[in-house]
């Protein structure tokens, strides 16, 4: 059936996506880019790219923050052009992916609340991506974000399809204390709930649901999205449950009286799930979480390198040991790049709009990590730093 009705309806669309993919910058671009000196050398460099003059309007001097705003603004627009051209249900399948961006704004915009910025600061911070129809509202001047709960949680609600996650993060954000989810919230309780809450489990509950439910959709699309779709969102769950666990070793979350917490962002799916995620349900130092990983040697690797790096760490040995990684976040982007790359090898199917957008933000934190390197005078990390995107394969 793919064969013989997929391109009626979604074939321009995919015929655009697997264009642009012959915009992402090549081996020479990367080289041209290492060589500046200056972040104006990087604007005439990229003017030789796909981004053309996309900073000719930026006066000088150039901050890294402005250019990777515009490398932002640029995918922005490329998505919004895509989304305009499809149907159902594809254009659902947009809207999933823009929806994780959804999230990273509304988690700063509750933070920036929290820490009385006015609204202006927080404009420069937004993915636009992410931007939905409230936050022209929120934005505005004359809009008091920090005694405004109430107002910002029903914009949340209302005008963005995360408020059914964002309801019930904040239903069952008590839920130590009174051992069961709320049936309902009043706004009023809103400002006091948010305030307790810490939002790095927020953001990590709220991109957790997201996943849940982009998974289900894309299992419900069958044929080649839900094969391709699949195994993405499989290994982007696995990883995810790799971060938390990493990232929350050493912490009060690996203590018994925070498990619960910590193992409530693991999402119910993925390669590792459901045997895997029970193993490392129970660990807490660097020992039991090895032991959990043995039976997934792909796993087990990556925790052995990012291991190696702190171990050289403490003993002094520096950066060298590990290859230029810094964190295991490193190792998961260069693992995705691969991944998303083979999206492209199958035709019929979603995988390549969500493969080129990850693509093309792996790309921008390229170009701003480059721009740091530049910065910082310290260009011989810079290969080391970068994951190449489409490399010619020998």
């Amino acid at each position: 059936m793919e064969l013989s009705s997929f391109n009626i309806n979604h074939g321009f669309t995919e015929a655009v996506v697997r264009g642009l993919r012959c915009g992402f910058l090549s081996p020479e671009d990367y080289r041209r880019l290492a060589s500046c000196d200056t972040l104006e050398d990087m604007r005439s460099a990229l003017e030789e790219t796909d981004y053309g003059t996309f900073l000719q309007d930026e006066p000088s001097p150039l901050f890294v923050g402005t250019i990777g705003k515009k490398c932002y603004e640029k995918l922005a627009d490329e998505f919004r052009y895509l989304k305009a051209q499809t149907v159902e249900p594809l254009t659902t399948f947009m809207d999933f992916i823009a929806r994780e961006k959804m999230i990273d704004n509304v988690i700063m915009i509750i933070q920036g609340a929290l820490n009385n910025k006015a609204p202006a600061e927080l404009a420069e911070k937004v993915h636009p991506l992410g931007v939905f129809e409230g936050m022209k509202v929120i934005m505005s001047e004359t809009f008091d974000v920090q005694g405004g709960f109430d107002d910002v949680y029903r914009i949340f609600l209302v005008d963005t399809p995360i408020g059914p996650y964002f309801e019930e993060y904040l239903k069952n954000a008590d839920r130590d204390k009174d051992e069961m989810a709320r049936a309902g919230l009043e706004s009023s309780e809103v400002s006091g709930i948010l305030t307790k809450q810490d939002l790095e489990i927020m953001k990590a509950t709220l991109k957790k649901a997201w996943l849940e439910d982009f998974h289900g959709f894309c299992m419900s699309q069958g044929g080649t999205t839900a094969e391709v779709m699949g195994n993405m969102l499989k290994q982007e769950a696995d990883f995810r449950v790799l971060l938390v666990t990493m990232n929350a070793l050493n912490t009060e979350l690996s203590t018994e009286t925070k498990l619960k917490t910590r193992n409530s962002l693991y999402p119910n799916f993925g390669y590792l799930y459901p045997e895997g995620v029970h193993s490392l349900s129970k660990v807490w130092n660097d020992t039991t979480v090895r032991a959990a990983l043995e039976p997934y040697g792909k796993y087990l690797q990556l925790f052995d390198q990012v291991k190696e790096f702190y171990d050289s760490e403490k003993s002094g040995e520096g950066k060298s040991a590990t290859a230029g990684f810094q964190s295991i976040e490193d190792l998961i982007y260069a693992e995705n790049v691969h991944m998303f790359e083979m999206a492209f090898e199958q035709q019929y199917h979603f995988g390549v709009f969500y493969a080129w957008v990850k693509l093309r933000e792996q790309e921008i934190r390229n170009i701003r990590w480059i721009a740091n390197m530049v910065i910082l005078n310290t260009k011989d990390h810079i290969d080391n730093t970068i994951v190449p995107i489409f490399a010619p394969r020998m």
